[in-house]
């Protein structure tokens, strides 16, 4: 079971990485950048949206903006729906994870800015306290829906407040039968005590336990028939590729088969301290001392890029055809984030060691990504309209040792997974791909409409360009990748670039 990560947030975790900056860095005094993606992309802008498809992207409340983070003032946050409304993003599932007063201050502060900004950007409540539920934590469910869910911008589906649970099925004992009781005799009456009626889409992992087969499905949509209008799993480490995108196809047909709603999930890359609790590579920094349980540079698991986006997309395009789209997440950089901006370490957020370089941007995927939003939502494939070009890789190949750090390397959770440009390109006509990776120069051609393109990379510049009729027609240049480490790093960079007619 993967779990959010900002349980471990009141630990003063320190970062690994540095082959850009250290650990005792201080935040930049340089201006912020406004992160919002242009209103101008490389497709033709379509509207006609079909009714109910909305995508959301899950939130890290006790993570917040990342210029400030909770404690933020409701400026920062009205940044963060500015931003995400910009990638075609329509909402966010909150992550509740404690019945506390930071909580709510954190909750309150966003809806107050969902409000001012009066655009339409919806928020609903994603429950998540884990296997500590006992009264205080239905009590904390009961209030908050008494006090949003009538809000003008909580998510209303059928006319009811959407709320999820994130692991529901394993909150009593790990056992998918106590907690399906547990929710069945607890907090249903709870509930309707004080008066909500609510659509609920728990979001659970006995299926992915059980090795995703049919049975499972199959088992888990029974379980929950009487008490849940739909479900939602996370498979955040196995899709696109592992057998993740099998298991959502599975799930999406049972639903519907079932007559229940489904809630489907794609992410952009993923890192995690496989089997902990906490993600190791914050809690270690040389010069401290390596305790036992922080002896592991954790588990990587390979998206892609924009060819892992791509099958994630036509998996839902042309198989689940969900009600709803979740990615994940918006801000968890713990784990797995799409925020589009520069550099976590940049601005104070709870980022602790990190050293500056050690996050990478997601521009590049996010701008890709509202492509396909678009797609989805209006259910036609946009028209490219301005040639353009995308990459994501990580900047240091799996075959080097990090010299400052004693631990094993990161493992990797889906191999295989190899030293690779992952290169996108949105174009009007063939063109050819010029590549320039390290001291290697490739020429590829490549058609009109999304194609994807894998270069093996060699350390040093990473330079793309696109050729047409014998002229060069756009050119842009991606981090370098590094020939040494001092400690690991499996955060992809991305970027793009767009010529505009």
């Amino acid at each position: 079971m993967l779990i959010p990560s900002c349980r471990r947030l009141l630990l003063s975790a320190a970062l690994i990485l540095g082959i850009a900056g250290t650990a005792a860095e201080s935040t930049p005094e340089t201006p912020e950048r406004d992160f919002r993606l242009p209103e101008r992309t490389f497709f033709k802008p379509d509207r006609n949206f079909q009714p109910g498809r909305k995508v959301f992207a899950w939130y890290m409340v006790c993570i917040g903006p990342y210029n400030g983070g909770w404690d933020a003032p409701v400026e920062e946050y009205k940044k963060q729906i500015r931003i995400a409304q910009s990638m075609g993003i329509d909402g966010f599932g909150l992550d509740v994870m404690r019945p506390d007063q930071q909580y709510r201050d954190a909750i309150a502060k966003i809806f107050q800015a969902a409000r001012e900004l009066n655009s339409g950007f919806k928020l609903f409540f994603e429950f998540d306290y884990g296997n500590r539920m006992h009264q205080e934590q239905v009590a904390n469910m009961v209030e908050l829906l008494k006090e949003y869910g009538t809000h003008e911008n909580y998510e209303l589906y059928q006319g009811r407040p959407l709320v999820g649970y994130y692991g529901v099925d394993l909150v009593i004992e790990d056992n998918p039968e106590k907690s399906v009781a547990w929710w069945r005799d607890t907090v249903i009456p709870a509930l309707r005590e004080a008066k909500l009626d609510i659509f609920f889409i728990p979001t659970t992992f006995m299926q992915a336990r059980k090795g995703g087969s049919q049975e499972a499905v199959d088992q888990a949509v029974e379980m929950w028939r009487d008490i849940a209008q739909g479900m939602s799993i996370w498979q955040i480490q196995l899709s696109p590729f592992g057998g993740g995108l099998k298991l959502l196809e599975r799930q999406a047909q049972a639903q519907h088969r079932a007559g229940k709603t489904w809630m489907t999930t794609i992410s952009f890359h993923y890192w995690w301290a496989s089997n902990r609790s906490v993600p190791t590579s914050w809690l270690w920094m040389p010069g401290k001392e390596l305790k036992p349980e922080f002896a592991t540079n954790g588990t990587y698991y390979e998206h892609g890029g924009g060819k892992g986006l791509e099958l994630q997309w036509k998996s839902i395009l042309e198989t689940q055809h969900p009600e709803w789209v979740m990615i994940l997440t918006w801000n968890d950089f713990n784990e797995s984030y799409i925020e589009p901006i520069d550099d976590y370490k940049n601005y104070p957020n709870g980022a602790s060691d990190a050293p500056r370089g050690w996050y990478q941007p997601m521009v590049g995927l996010g701008e890709l990504n509202r492509y396909y939003i678009q797609w989805y939502k209006t259910g036609v494939q946009p028209e490219i309209t301005a040639d353009s070009l995308f990459y994501c890789y990580r900047t240091s190949s799996r075959e080097l040792k990090a010299s400052e750090d004693p631990r094993p390397p990161v493992k990797v959770g889906n191999e295989p997974a190899g030293d690779d440009l992952y290169l996108t390109t949105a174009l009007t006509a063939p063109a050819t791909l010029k590549v320039q990776s390290g001291d290697r120069i490739t020429e590829h051609p490549v058609p009109a409409g999304i194609a994807q393109t894998v270069v093996p990379f060699q350390a040093g510049p990473q330079r793309f360009s696109l050729w047409r009729d014998g002229r060069e027609i756009l050119k842009t240049e991606g981090a370098p990748v590094v020939d040494s480490i001092r400690f690991y790093s499996y955060w992809p960079t991305t970027g793009y670039a767009t010529v505009q007619p």
